[in-house]
């Protein structure tokens, strides 16, 4: 009842019209967001629950001879929750929320409120072209806002796009600092890793050696390069490649083809992923010859670690439904890695609230349903439903399971409301979440092991966000 009614009264605020404010002196803009989030997990594991409100105000300059600039301050606050450092689970090794307490802080489980500036750039235009340098949003298949939390992921540093014509385009950048979702300060890249989140265990063989490369990693950044070439919206290719100097190399490439048939319309699609590791790894102690496995857990990749990763997916569209079904596998060269800290993945089998981030020798199937409630006369009304089962090696096989995640599947409900008139600029999300072990939990009846439950399984997530863009 207490969150209905700080929910009410969040409602009374809005004011009547959404717009953003113009004039010669610029442009003011922001958003308002609520956030009620619960993580159940199985009895008699510890539940946790909060509701954080917050939000963005940005300022852009007028466009003074191709040059522009605009900074925006993000904040975050909880009014609500059980999230603090004595609420453990004592029967997972005193593990915390892994999920509400990402609405603040996931550095401090004490910490109410968080408040930055998340954009401060300087953009210069010209025709099809642009150049954005200092501390912004981008969105790209591996470094993106991944905004489901208070405040999304920002990067700092040089970002240029160019259309060399209707078909091709370019974009291409260098960060050397992150915003991490979840957590209160910018950080450079190399300190970025691990910054407000696990870092599971090293891909050594034996007894498990937890990772260790925060703030044990050297990189001067992150370099991405892009192309992409896109004919009549029905074919699509784009290739992407992520240098992490000194650390790791990381290439993408997606086609994807739409064609109609009759009333449907059907879309077929591929995806690769190659990586491999790059320099030391991030620590010159990490090598083959480091005298400790200890040593070796200081590198964020192991000697001569790479991976391939697949994917394939398929639709059909008709009218204002479309079925999806995706399919992706890595081979058991390696783990798949990429910082959970910079974006979401964009592995056809994503599902939020989970990552395949840290799985090799694994495989994974999804199937989608999308609706548009607009042909019931329900305008604005729009839902997503899918099961995912995600087959993983067993979860104490560190070399292919870095989080230790048992298989498991998936089920997402996620519905979305666009209001109108009065209260135009206003949304509403509801996303249901539930994951169930497949996989061997190691729990024995009677004892305290639940550490490959807890946090990973067994689990219901429910999430209602409010949205006010002004």
């Amino acid at each position: 009842m207490k969150t209905l009614s700080i929910l009410c009264n969040f409602l009374l605020l809005l004011p009547i019209q959404a717009h953003c404010y113009e004039s010669t002196f610029g442009k003011i803009q922001g958003q308002v967001r609520a956030f009620t989030m619960t993580e159940e997990y199985q009895e008699p594991l510890h539940d946790y629950e909060g509701t954080a409100v917050g939000g963005k105000l940005l300022y852009t300059t007028p466009l003074w001879n191709h040059w522009q600039a605009t900074i925006g301050a993000y904040t975050t606050h909880f009014i609500t929750d059980n999230i603090f450092t004595q609420n453990t689970e004592p029967l997972a090794s005193n593990k915390n929320s892994r999920y509400v307490v990402g609405l603040v802080d996931s550095t401090n489980y004490d910490r109410s409120d968080i408040t930055n500036i998340g954009e401060a750039y300087l953009r210069y235009r010209l025709d099809q072209n642009s150049l954005t340098v200092g501390r912004m949003k981008i969105d790209t298949p591996f470094v993106n806002p991944e905004d489901g939390r208070m405040i999304p992921t920002f990067v700092q540093g040089i970002w240029a796009t160019s259309s060399l014509s209707d078909t091709v385009s370019l974009q291409t950048g260098f960060i050397n600092a992150f915003w991490n979702r979840n957590t209160p300060k910018w950080k450079s890249v190399e300190d970025s890793l691990g910054y407000g989140y696990e870092m599971g265990n090293s891909a050594i063989a034996g007894a498990p050696v937890a990772g260790n490369y925060y703030g044990n990693t050297s990189t001067n950044g992150l370099y991405i390069a892009n192309i992409r070439y896109e004919a009549n919206k029905r074919l699509h290719l784009d290739i992407w490649d992520y240098y992490l100097q000194n650390i790791f190399n990381l290439s993408y490439a997606e086609a994807q083809y739409t064609h109609l048939l009759g009333s449907l319309e059907l879309s077929y699609a591929l995806q690769y992923i190659h990586q491999k590791q790059a320099g030391d790894g991030g620590n010159s102690e990490d090598n083959i010859a480091a005298p400790s496995d200890a040593l070796k857990a200081k590198s964020y990749m192991q000697e001569g670690e790479r991976s391939n990763t697949y994917g394939a997916k398929t639709s059909v569209k008709y009218q204002k439904s479309k079925f999806t079904l995706a399919y992706n596998k890595t081979s058991d060269e390696g783990r798949f890695l990429f910082p959970r800290e910079w974006g979401k993945e964009p592995l056809y089998t994503f599902q939020k609230r989970e990552r395949s981030d840290g799985s090799g020798n694994c495989h994974a199937w999804l199937a989608t349903l999308e609706h548009d409630f607009a042909q019931e006369g329900i305008n604005g009304l729009d839902m997503t439903a899918g099961y995912g089962e995600y087959t993983k090696t067993d979860a104490k096989e560190w070399i292919y399971n870095k989080y230790g995640l048992p298989s498991y599947a998936q089920w997402n409900i996620d519905i979305f409301y666009r209001f109108s008139g009065p209260l135009k600029g206003l949304r509403a999300e509801y996303l249901l979440v539930r994951k169930v072990a497949r996989g061997e939990t190691y729990q024995i009846a009677g004892t305290s092991e639940y550490n490959y439950i807890f946090r990973k399984n067994g689990l219901i997530q429910q999430n209602f966000i409010l949205n006010y863009d002004f």
